[in-house]
């Protein structure tokens, strides 16, 4: 049950914003050789999507989240 006094907030990944980080999934991958299907690539969408919910929003932001794995 959520207080009355919490606010929740969602904040969905839209189309655009889906294609930044796929295309930044994309490169980085590509970079190092690695399947896109390899446990590494897995752990850096998911670091991917969670740099960019908390405010990592550009392609060089993100392409510096996925360098630093």
């Amino acid at each position: 049950m959520v207080n009355s006094d919490q606010t929740l907030s969602f904040d969905p990944i839209g189309p655009d914003e889906f294609e930044m980080i796929g295309k930044t999934f994309q490169d980085e991958p590509q970079k190092r050789a690695l399947s896109r299907k390899s446990e590494e690539a897995e752990a850096l969408a998911a670091k991917l999507i969670n740099a960019y919910q908390p405010g990592i929003s550009d392609d060089l932001g993100l392409s510096i989240v996925a360098g630093l794995s």
